[in-house]
């Protein structure tokens, strides 16, 4: 059984997107979602029970207000399109990288150099060279979008771009074995996902927002 608006919101995105000459393929590259859910979407066949991502990615995808999508599909309410609002703060893009990272970059790319010399190199070495390379590259891309979300956090939600360019870092599980498991963690609290956060690491996280601003020169001295 399908919402009674699932075909309202079908001809709204339909409209939207020949409003704005998009191809599916177009929503999908502004991130929107997947083909599939798009083609399920416009055939009013998403189910009674979609994703609220799906909506998030159409508001943005399509230049809705926020919200917007889910409206349409739950009663029937025309979406809106985005106000001009906020745009993105990119500091000054330089943040502090622990000697302890800069070291273990290192090592990372000498064993993946090292494997890759080889004549024939190993695949399962070479697999494991181009991970621990990997992991180590997300962990500094992880110290700038911490600085990015600190920079934008609060008065509304936070600028699709960002959503869209560090999807990778800020979806799916995390495990309390990361090593990284707070800071992933208080990079969701950031964007307003608090469906792990306990009330007690709500308040560090409150306080490590406040210390950074302090130390950037926005907040109290």
């Amino acid at each position: 059984m399908r919402p009674e608006y699932a075909t309202f919101l079908a001809a709204c995105v339909r409209e939207r997107r020949r409003e704005l000459n998009l191809s599916l393929d177009d929503v999908i590259a502004a991130g929107g979602p997947t083909k599939r859910t798009l083609v399920r979407v416009e055939a009013a066949d998403l189910g009674p029970s979609p994703k609220p991502v799906t909506f998030r990615r159409l508001d943005a995808a399509l230049s809705w207000g926020e919200g917007s999508a889910a409206r349409a599909y739950w009663s029937g309410a025309k979406p809106q399109p985005a106000p001009a609002g906020r745009t993105l703060d990119p500091g000054t893009a330089v943040v502090a990288v622990p000697a302890t990272l800069a070291l273990a970059l290192f090592e990372a790319q000498v064993e993946l150099n090292r494997v890759a010399g080889q004549d024939p190199a190993d695949s399962g070495e070479l697999r494991a060279a181009v991970a621990g390379l990997n992991v180590e590259c997300g962990r500094l891309i992880g110290l700038y979008l911490t600085d990015l979300l600190e920079r934008n956090h609060g008065g509304g939600s936070i600028p699709p771009l960002l959503e869209r360019a560090f999807a990778g870092l800020l979806d799916g599980p995390v495990s309390p074995q990361d090593p990284d498991y707070e800071d992933k963690l208080y990079r969701r609290w950031l964007i307003g996902s608090t469906a792990e956060i306990t009330d007690h690491l709500a308040g560090r996280f409150e306080a490590r927002l406040r210390q950074a601003r302090q130390n950037a020169g926005e907040g109290p001295q």
